[in-house]
């Protein structure tokens, strides 16, 4: 065996019988660290123990195998020195003799004389004659319990008596000295002493109450393993403090339990708890010239829950405040489930005790949610020095008592906390139906909307002024109903701080701030952030981070692709550059959400511009098709296939949602008047008629706009109102008739298939992805797009693709102002009647937003109205 390994053992022998002070053992260590020498040779050097005891304890350790030693040792079990335990054990038996209290026992064993009358009564009846014996209820290193019946007094009581394989000379005065000491303690919570005698074949006994309750120790064991133990971190804590009070009953009785752990508690089934096992109690007696206490350097007691001065051997310092730092531990087994100090052997364990701090409960267990107040009371319980301690188990109790009181109070706040998160609850659910409600009724007021056009009379309005009153009055109630939702979970946060109380409110503060976010009202957005995070508990850090991933890939896999971060300047949103340019697959890690253009190009394909939305917490897979230059026209982008955000906001998220389209094609601007008289003039060339009737006019029986010269038609330089006109503006005052017409003949010319974009095509085209309300963001100013505000003067059209500002995140113009634009969409109004998109050059604020749309029957001509082409793509 290794020198080191022997030394241990022969180190924790010592110790253990008591033949050395755990300060010269460590001083011995120490030296033998610096020298090289075995343990034993140092410590007989230092004149700590003699040669001789030095030979004794190696030739014992022979004869102990490592198991044994282990069992002598175990940090779990007590300990005694059996050769120092005679003179404390006589001087108890003295201490405890009472008058008229010795024992008769059989004959040929010598024993105390007894009084007359109990001298008579043992006479009379015999243990075994009085006693009914049953069955065994336990047993420890050198005794056994059994339950039996007491046939004098008719009821069950324990019998504890001596093991048939205990041969120590000295057990049946230990024995007769527990007793007598446990019935000195006359105390609720300590196991009444019944009866002290003799067996008719010599061995000592005493009788008690039946102890069936469950130890601390196996409530701990069941906290462990995780099972339904049915005891709160109170009613554990309401335990010790019980203990704490026993044990104050015996140190007024002038008795340290000097023994106290979790196998020694015991709690009934009605809440009764009990202290057990007093065999290695000292009896506190300083006045007595005859008390005779455990020479230094005696270990007396169970190391994990040993006080320093017991560690250290100095039982002529152990009182009171040796039993209040065994508490201290026993309170941080019940807070943590685990010891305060743990070791591979005991002399190490014994260190820890000597030198080390203990760890605060919460550090040593941070799962365990424990309060700051209780685990201040345990690291006070456990102070290295005695002075620094609770100077009795009663001023434990006290604090014990204040701090169970403000629990007892935290709870009662807490069932009022939960009463009202319920009650939050339910007013929830009724504000997510208002919330429903209110989505539903503007759905069908935006519908009506579209249907009646601006001069529609009165009373074919009157369904639609009940509807916006109903929005009205539906928005009140929903933010009544949020009002007494968050009224009630910030109520139950003024009782008690609750997780779920935190969580439910700033998952409506969330809701608030996404809407907010969404139609970038930055103000209200800030605020309501603020909000979550104030209530945050930890289940919103994520999504307030909100990063992002995005894998994308492009087909053709040689495609360069550069994604752009797109942000808010100037109140429009502007595109930068975010990395670097790449070629084929791509992963962005970590990205901020938000608004994102990839800008892709391939050689023999057209470019494109792909706007992306990255939710928070986003983990996007894309794939980005690019199509031939020969499949898109050059005048013409591409609007990639997929979802988008549609729907008109009036500050409420809800009415919008997410509509998926294919991809297609549209023309970057609106169809010009040169680009018209070329129609009408190819027209005119085969049909004149038919040319006349497809002439811009306001009505069938006024003249064009455009005036004939030399037999074919031409943009005029000056209309008859004297406004000068150009080629370049957007065609104007044609029906949606004329736009088909057009088509028609633009496709033969291309050999393409052109046709009107439908309403939510244009939509998309015009917006994006990400739901903004104009092209070019959220915000209105009249110099972004071409309106009647835009300019002085009297509003008239500009040429197109002359205002810059006014460009879709794809890269399409004029989607805001110029001109209002059919569609191939029907409004279900009547028969023959059409939606237009966008804004004109004589259009108000509102008309500007890519939300907001009219109707028109579609053989109407208007000033403002015009066109734009959309093409399908090759699949």
């Amino acid at each position: 065996m290794k020198a080191p390994e022997q030394d241990l053992r022969l180190g924790q022998l010592a110790l253990a019988r008591g033949t050395i002070s755990l300060p010269h053992l460590l001083e011995g260590v120490a030296r033998v660290g610096a020298t090289g020498e075995s343990l034993g040779d140092c410590l007989s050097r230092l004149g700590f123990l003699s040669v001789e005891a030095v030979d004794q304890l190696r030739s014992d350790l022979e004869g102990i195998a490592d198991e044994n030693l282990q069992s002598i040792l175990a940090q779990g079990e007590t300990l005694i020195l059996e050769d120092l335990y005679e003179q404390r054990l006589k001087h108890t038996l003295d201490l405890l003799e009472c008058s008229g209290s010795t024992l008769e026992r059989p004959s040929g064993t010598q024993a105390p004389e007894l009084s007359p009358q109990r001298a008579a009564a043992s006479e009379r009846l015999t243990a075994e004659e009085r006693y009914e014996f049953i069955d065994e209820l336990g047993r420890g290193g050198m005794g056994q319990i059994l339950r039996a019946r007491d046939l004098l007094l008719d009821r069950e009581i324990a019998l504890k008596t001596l093991l048939p394989s205990s041969d120590a000379d000295n057990a049946p005065r230990r024995l007769q000295a527990e007793a007598r000491l446990t019935g000195r303690l006359e105390h609720p919570s300590i196991v009444p002493v019944y009866d002290l005698g003799w067996l008719s074949h010599g061995e000592p006994y005493y009788t008690m109450r039946v102890v069936r309750e469950r130890s601390l120790a196996s409530i701990l064991d069941e906290v462990r393993a995780g099972e339904d133990h049915g005891y709160t971190l109170s009613q554990l804590v309401g335990i010790v403090r019980q203990v704490c009070l026993a044990i104050q009953y015996a140190h007024d009785a002038g008795v340290v339990h000097r023994d106290l752990k979790p196998e020694n508690i015991l709690i009934g089934g009605y809440g009764e708890v009990f202290v057990i096992d007093w065999g290695i109690a000292k009896i506190l007696d300083d006045q007595d010239p005859n008390f005779v206490s455990l020479p230094r350097g005696a270990l007396v007691g169970t190391p994990q829950y040993m006080a320093p001065e017991q560690a250290h051997g100095l039982n002529d310092q152990v009182d009171a405040r040796t039993d209040v730092y065994a508490l201290g531990a026993i309170l941080y087994e019940v807070l943590t489930l685990k010891p305060v100090f743990e070791a591979r052997s005991v002399l190490s364990l014994l260190i820890s005790i000597v030198q080390d701090a203990p760890l605060p409960p919460s550090s040593r267990a941070p799962g365990r949610d424990i309060p700051r107040t209780i685990e201040e009371i345990t690291l006070k319980a456990l102070a290295k020095e005695p002075e620094a301690r609770y100077p009795s188990a009663q001023t434990l109790a006290d604090e014990l008592n204040l701090y169970l009181d403000g629990v007892k109070e935290r709870e009662r706040h807490e069932e009022q906390a939960r009463q009202l998160v319920e009650r939050a609850g339910l007013a929830r659910t009724h504000y997510q139906r208002v919330r429903h409600q209110l989505a539903q009724v503007i759905r069908d007021r935006d519908l009506s909307r579209r249907e009646l056009p601006s001069w529609a009379p009165a009373r074919e309005k009157a369904r639609l002024w009940e509807l916006e009153a109903e929005v009205d009055r539906l928005g009140v109630e929903t933010e009544k109903h949020f009002g007494e939702v968050t009224r009630l979970l910030s109520q139950s946060l003024g009782h008690a701080v609750l997780d779920e109380a935190r969580d439910a409110l700033a998952e409506l503060y969330w809701e608030r701030f996404l809407q907010a976010e969404a139609v970038g009202d930055h103000a209200t957005a800030t605020y309501f952030e603020s909000l979550v995070r104030q209530h945050n508990s930890g289940a919103f850090d994520q999504r307030l981070h909100g990063e992002a991933r995005l894998h994308v890939t492009t087909v053709p896999s040689t495609a360069t692709l550069q994604l752009w971060r797109v942000e808010e300047e100037h109140r429009r949103l502007h595109a930068h550059p975010f990395g670097s340019p790449t070629v084929g697959p791509e992963q962005f890690e970590h990205l901020p959400h938000g608004t994102y253009t990839l800008y892709v190009e391939a050689a023999g394909y057209a470019s494109l511009e792909f706007p992306l939305l990255l939710e928070r917490l986003a983990d996007v897979e894309l794939t980005v098709p690019l199509w031939p230059e020969d499949a898109v026209p050059h005048d013409f982008v591409v609007v990639s296939g997929g979802a988008y955000r549609t729907g008109a906001f009036d500050g409420v998220s809800l009415e919008q949602e997410f509509t998926d389209l294919p991809a297609f094609a549209i023309q970057r601007t609106p169809v010009t008047c040169g680009q018209y008289v070329e129609f009408l003039n190819a027209l005119a060339s085969q049909d004149p008629e038919h040319a006349r009737q497809h002439a811009p006019r306001v009505r069938d029986d006024m003249p064009s706009y455009f005036p004939m010269i030399d037999g074919r038609y031409v943009v005029p330089q000056e209309d008859s109102d004297g406004d000068a006109w150009d080629p370049q503006w957007p065609i104007c005052i044609v029906n949606r008739l004329d736009a088909l017409a057009y088509i028609a003949w633009r496709s033969a010319q291309d050999g393409r298939a052109y046709r009107l974009p439908n309403s939510r095509e244009w939509e998309k085209a015009a917006r994006g992805v990400d739901g903004r309300i104009y092209p070019w963001g959220h915000h209105f100013d009249a110099s972004f797009c071409h309106m009647r505000e835009s300019a002085p003067g009297k509003p008239m059209p500009r040429p197109v693709g002359t205002t810059p500002t006014d460009r879709s995140p794809y890269g399409v113009l004029d989607m805001a102002g110029n001109i209002a634009e059919w569609t191939s969409t029907p409004a279900s109004a009547s028969e023959g009647t059409f939606v237009l998109r966008g804004g004109s050059f004589n259009s108000f604020p509102l008309m500007c937003r890519v939300d907001w749309h009219q109707t028109s029957p579609q053989g109407y001509r208007h000033v403002h109205y015009g066109f734009r082409m959309a093409l399908d793509l090759p699949g």
